[in-house]
């Protein structure tokens, strides 16, 4: 089984640690004052690779270096692990291939070639996506390197845990986006076990509710693939090895539509000057339609967990955009 102590946890962050960067915790002055809430921006944002993804990819191969120097790597990914292996394996001596869908936004694919990995292309779904990581990890010999569901990404996420402990110990509660679950998993489980007293959210799209159907049912319960604008959290059910530390040490699961999290998207950009992807707004947008007024003057510390968006991307952001009411306007209406 799986050590997912907080004594393995520390382990693994001793080693990721010289790696990345310790991202800032800011003030989001413009929503405190919008919400009522005293919020705070935890920027994954400002990872190498802009997003919590390096905490995972070093988490990953660190512990297993001499094993992935000799064999390469294979893995697969909507983008940003992508980009986050890539990296890893350039500073760390390791070949990587990375299987990703032929709708992977262009420029998390340049990135990722950028940094110096091989890609083999998919049909848009994660079955044929999974379909050719087998073929290519039969073909290859590589080591398999799931980019959630793996005991060695959680445990390098949980390092997000630890510095959160550190920076926002009386937070009431922290919202944190969620696709395959790795991320919520590793930073609950360091939260909770370090005796953090506020609540853990997680959040993901509308059209992807795997993750809230899941916690709701207490067991993994398929959904079928959809599109979203927040293309980093699309699965159709989170990963078994995080599913089970979040039964454990989440709180609840939000949603928030297409239009809301854009909204927060642009939000963002605009009033905080902060620069997101909608993958990474989504705690801002659960935050404004569902928490705020259970935490009027209370920290609330959401996650933005990456900001791979060019310009393609915040036109299509912009197109689905409306500004959300504040909580004080909704009561009003």
């Amino acid at each position: 089984m799986p050590d997912f102590s907080l004594d393995a946890f520390r382990a693994a962050a001793d080693l990721v640690w010289p790696h990345i960067r310790r991202t800032p915790l800011l003030r989001g002055a413009a929503l405190s004052e919008a919400t009522g809430c005293d919020v705070w921006l935890k920027c994954e944002t400002f990872q190498v690779t802009h997003s919590f993804k390096d905490r995972a990819a070093f988490g990953a191969l660190l512990p297993r270096l001499a094993e992935a120097r000799e064999r390469g790597i294979a893995t697969s990914s909507s983008g940003n692990f992508a980009q986050a292996a890539a990296y890893a394996g350039r500073k760390l001596g390791v070949a990587v291939t990375v299987v990703m869908m032929e709708s992977a936004r262009p420029n998390k694919v340049a990135a990722t070639r950028a940094h110096g990995a091989e890609i083999a292309f998919c049909p848009p779904d994660f079955a044929p996506r999974e379909a050719a990581l087998d073929r290519l990890l039969a073909e290859t010999g590589r080591l398999k390197v799931h980019p959630y569901d793996d005991e060695f990404t959680v445990r390098g996420n949980g390092t997000l845990g630890f510095e959160l402990l550190e920076e926002a110990p009386d937070a009431a509660a922290v919202v944190i986006p969620v696709g395959g679950g790795g991320l919520i998993a590793g930073a609950a489980a360091v939260l909770k076990q370090g005796d953090f007293g506020g609540r853990i959210y997680g959040v993901q799209p509308e059209l992807n509710p795997a993750f809230r159907s899941a916690l709701a049912a207490g067991e993994l319960i398929p959904q079928p693939f959809a599109r979203s604008i927040a293309d980093g959290l699309l699965a159709t059910a989170p990963g078994a090895t995080g599913f089970a530390l979040a039964r454990q040490y989440v709180d609840g699961a939000l949603e928030a539509s297409e239009a809301e999290i854009a909204s927060a998207t642009l939000q963002l950009f605009e009033d905080e000057k902060v620069l997101v992807e909608p993958s990474g707004a989504v705690a801002v947008a659960a935050l404004i339609r569902d928490l705020a007024r259970g935490y009027r003057g209370q920290k609330v510390v959401c996650v933005l967990s990456g900001a791979n968006l060019d310009l393609a991307g915040l036109a299509e952001v912009a197109a689905t955009w409306r500004r959300l009411p504040t909580p004080d306007a909704l009561a009003r209406s």
